[in-house]
């Protein structure tokens, strides 16, 4: 799936060989429903199902997997067919840092984007290196603050557009964020807070219109869980 990808996959593979005792598997179940727009007026909401998986090892080093998809519904430009979607997903190795009331990681990556119209027909796709950091800071017993930010800098994406006459390859950047609030008791979790992506494309990809972006944003909801 592209060299940066390969990259990281043996990175993790390199690290989980010597995973130590203390390791532990953290995933979380989440749903992100979205309310969505692009720069020409065109909104719509998407019902977002996601899961992060997150593998520790010891006190340095994780790598985590996330995955989410969720169909297009109340477009308001033509109708999209019941098969469109949005899908995001990212494989990531971490390093951790450990304070005495946080645990924060810098971590690089690689990710794809996708808005998808099969039946219109319509896309917008990219797959890309990206960079980020996130933190767990505890406010008071079984209760945390979480947040996390990744960033891909400009780099290839494709868009297929009735307005634009064809396939046209751009540049893009995005930036996934969010914010939240998490209670915890022994190995299980809630966790409830906003999400946000801001997808900015070159303009080329829009026809010519400037500034040329996708964004989601909405509520998450997520259960968390913690195995040895």
């Amino acid at each position: 799936m592209g060299r940066w990808f390969s990259l990281v996959v043996a990175l993790v593979l390199v690290g989980a060989s010597v995973v130590p005792a203390s390791a532990a598997t953290n995933i979380q179940l989440r749903f992100w429903p979205t309310s969505d727009s692009t720069i020409v007026g065109v909104t719509w909401n998407s019902a977002v199902w996601g899961v992060t998986l997150r593998r520790d090892f010891g006190t340095s080093w994780a790598a985590s997997f996330s995955f989410d998809h969720g169909g297009i519904t109340n477009w308001t430009g033509a109708p999209l067919g019941t098969d469109s979607y949005n899908r995001f997903w990212s494989v990531n190795l971490h390093r951790t840092y450990q304070t005495e009331r946080a645990m924060y990681s810098v971590y690089a990556g690689y990710g794809g984007t996708a808005w998808e119209a099969p039946s219109f027909p319509a896309h917008v796709r990219q797959t890309a290196f990206r960079l980020g950091a996130d933190v767990t800071f505890s406010l008071r017993e079984r209760w945390f603050l979480v947040g996390d930010v990744g960033y891909t800098p400009g780099q290839g994406a494709e868009a297929l557009n009735y307005a634009v006459g064809g396939t046209v390859s751009g540049s893009a950047t995005l930036l996934d964020y969010r914010v939240g609030i998490a209670y915890r008791i022994n190995n299980w979790g809630l966790e409830v807070g906003y999400r946000g992506i801001d997808w900015n494309l070159s303009a080329a990809m829009c026809g010519g219109i400037t500034p040329c972006f996708l964004r989601w944003g909405g509520v998450y909801v997520g259960a968390n869980f913690t195995t040895p």
